[in-house]
C-alpha cells in the first residue's frame, strides 16, 4: 500500500475540543477508504478506537451496542449525540465592510507571499482576496465599493488602475496586471522619499530638544564669534581715541561722531565709512524679499516648513551671498526682523555681546540677513552685507544652524559673515 498516511485526530466530544464531529467523520471515512475497509463491523470497531479515552465520546460509545449495528446507524447516533456547532457567518454587509478595510501596503509591494501553496506577488494576492470577498458579499458583478478600495491602494498601483470598471473581476484583473518594472521603480522612489522624511523628522525632533534648553538657567558666558571680537575692538579703540583728546582742545572739525558710530546699529549707519545711505529702493526690495520666507511659529509644523524653506533657498542660491533681494528663512519662534533683536540668537531683550543668549545661536546666514533688516528697517543707511561660504556636502552642514546640525552629529561651527 503506497501514498501518504492519513492521520485521524481523536475525538473527545468536550466543549473545548479542537475538532467538530462532522470534520472528524470526514477524516475517518477517508481513512477507511484509504485502507479499503468497507465492512460495518471493522469500521465500527475502528471508529471506537479513534475516540479519546475517558472522554464523553468514549462513554457514549460504550453505552451503545455498536458491534451489532451498521456503521451508518452508529454514525447517525453519533451526530445526534454530538451535533456540529454552527459556525459564525458574516452578513453580506459585514463582508463588504471587510473588503473596504482590506489594505495593500507600499512596503509589501514587489515581495512574494504564500497563497494557496504558491509564491505569488503581493499585489496579485491582494487582488485575489478582494475578488473573493466581493463574491462572498455578492457584489462582484457590479461596481459597489470599487472606488473605496481603489482610493486606499498605494499610489504606485493607482497610477495604473482606473477609477471606474464594469465589475470587480475587471478591477481586480487591472491590479494583477500592473507591471513589476513599474512597481520596482515606484518602490525605489518611495524609499528615497521616506528616508528624506525621516531625516527631516529627526531634525525637527532635535529642534524641539534644543528649544527645551531655553528653560535652563542662562550660561555665564557665551563665546563670541570673530565678528563680535572685531566689533568690540573697534568700539574700544574709538573710546580710547575720544578720551585722549582734551575737551578744551576739541574743535568742531574733528569727525568724533562718525568715529564713535557703530556702523551696524547707529542712525547714520557709518555714512561715508562702510555703508552708503539706505534708499527707498532698498526698502522696497527688502519688503518684497521678506514675503519669500514668512517667519514660522516654534511648532512641529513650523519647524518642518522652515527646513523646507531653507532647502528651497539652497536650491535657488547655493553658496551665493545673502542679500537684500534674496531674503533668507528665519528660525521659527524668533523675533521679527528689524525689531532690535539679538543677532546671536534672534530673540529680543538683549544684545549679542551681552552674554545673555539662552538658546542655540542662529546660523551665520540668518545673522547676515537680520543685520541687513536691522539697518534698513530701522532707517540705517547701509548697503547689503554679502556672505560667501566654502562649498559644502549636504543640507545640514550648508545651513550651519547649531540647533539643527547638533542633532545630525554634524561638527560644523559658525562662520562669520564676510
Amino acid at each position: 500500500m503506497s501514498g501518504p498516511l492519513i492521520a485521524v485526530p481523536e475525538f473527545g466530544g468536550e466543549p473545548e475540543g479542537s475538532i467538530q464531529s462532522t470534520d472528524f467523520l470526514k477524516k475517518f471515512r477517508r481513512f477507511m477508504m484509504y485502507l479499503h475497509i468497507t465492512e460495518d463491523e471493522r469500521m465500527v470497531e475502528s471508529f471506537g478506537d479513534h475516540l479519546k479515552s475517558s472522554s464523553p465520546a468514549e462513554e457514549w460509545f460504550k453505552e451503545q451496542d455498536a458491534s451489532k449495528k451498521a456503521f451508518k446507524v452508529v454514525e447517525a447516533a453519533f451526530l445526534e449525540r454530538f451535533p456540529p456547532v454552527a459556525k459564525a457567518k458574516k452578513t453580506e454587509t459585514e463582508l463588504e465592510r471587510d473588503l473596504c478595510e482590506l489594505r495593500l501596503k507600499v512596503e509589501e509591494l514587489g515581495k512574494m507571499e504564500k497563497y494557496q501553496g504558491e509564491d505569488v506577488w503581493s499585489h496579485v494576492v491582494f487582488a485575489e482576496k478582494a475578488l473573493s470577498l466581493a463574491k462572498q458579499a455578492k457584489i462582484s458583478t457590479g461596481t459597489n465599493s470599487i472606488w473605496k478600495v481603489r482610493d486606499e491602494l498605494p499610489e504606485i498601483i493607482r497610477q495604473k488602475v482606473k477609477e471606474t470598471y464594469a465589475n470587480w473581476t475587471e478591477f481586480c484583473s487591472a491590479i494583477k496586471e500592473v507591471e513589476m518594472s513599474h512597481i520596482r521603480d515606484g518602490v525605489k522612489k518611495y524609499q528615497k522619499e521616506k528616508e528624506e522624511k525621516e531625516k527631516v523628522d529627526a531634525a525637527i525632533a532635535g529642534l524641539h530638544r534644543a528649544q527645551q534648553q531655553q528653560r535652563r538657567p542662562p550660561q555665564p558666558t557665551v563665546p563670541l564669534s570673530p565678528m563680535s571680537n572685531a566689533s568690540n575692538a573697534l568700539q574700544s579703540m574709538t573710546i580710547r581715541n575720544t578720551r585722549s583728546t582734551p575737551a578744551a582742545t576739541t574743535n568742531t572739525t574733528q569727525p568724533a561722531a562718525a568715529t564713535n558710530a557703530n556702523p551696524f546699529t547707529s542712525s547714520t549707519g557709518g555714512r561715508g565709512n562702510l555703508f552708503p545711505p539706505v534708499t527707498n529702493t532698498d526698502r522696497d526690495t527688502l519688503r518684497n524679499s521678506l514675503t519669500f520666507y514668512p517667519l514660522q511659529p516654534n511648532t512641529q509644523e513650523g519647524n518642518r516648513v522652515w527646513i523646507e524653506q531653507a532647502r528651497e533657498w539652497m536650491a535657488k542660491h547655493g553658496n551665493g551671498p545673502v542679500t537684500i533681494a534674496t531674503g533668507f528663512p528665519l528660525r521659527p519662534g524668533g523675533a521679527p526682523p528689524g525689531s532690535g533683536e539679538c543677532y546671536g540668537c534672534g530673540y529680543t531683550g538683549h544684545h549679542r555681546n551681552s552674554g545673555q543668549c539662552t538658546t542655540e545661536l542662529i546660523n551665520h546666514r540668518e545673522r547676515t540677513f537680520r543685520t541687513i533688516c536691522g539697518r534698513i528697517l530701522r532707517s540705517a543707511s547701509a548697503a547689503q552685507v554679502n556672505l560667501v561660504d566654502d562649498a559644502v556636502d549636504n543640507f545640514q552642514s550648508w545651513l550651519g544652524d547649531s540647533a539643527l546640525t547638533s542633532t545630525m552629529n554634524q561638527g560644523n561651527g559658525e562662520g562669520p559673515p564676510a
